[in-house]
């Protein structure tokens, strides 16, 4: 899986897009409906393009950890717009439909 070691922005813009994006290292973890490591591929104000080794239905919503580079958690819930394979991994591009409550240490 790809992985950035700075914040920078896209190499690729589309004029489709709402709010700009950029290129990022944060570690993403799904934690509902399935449990999976992610690597953002890109980020924006509301939404994130990922990679993981699991499939997404488009439709399904998630349930995000977000960890950026500073060690901070951000807890999202995001719609799965697009999903698509690429060699054995699946591409998705997720729309943040809201926070959410951090899940306790027990879960």
């Amino acid at each position: 899986m790809r992985k950035h070691s700075e914040v920078r922005h896209a190499t690729h813009e589309d004029d489709r897009r709402r709010a700009p994006r950029w290129a990022s290292d944060a570690e993403i973890e799904i934690i509902a409906p399935v449990q999976a490591k992610a690597v953002a591929l890109d980020v924006s104000a509301t939404g994130i393009q990922l990679q993981l080794e699991a499939w997404l239905s488009t439709g399904t919503l998630c349930d995000l950890r977000i960890t950026t580079h500073s060690g901070r958690q951000i807890f999202k819930r995001a719609r799965v717009v697009w999903a698509r394979r690429v060699g054995e991994a699946c591409v998705a591009g997720l729309q943040v439909v809201g926070s959410i409550t951090p899940p306790s240490a027990s879960e």
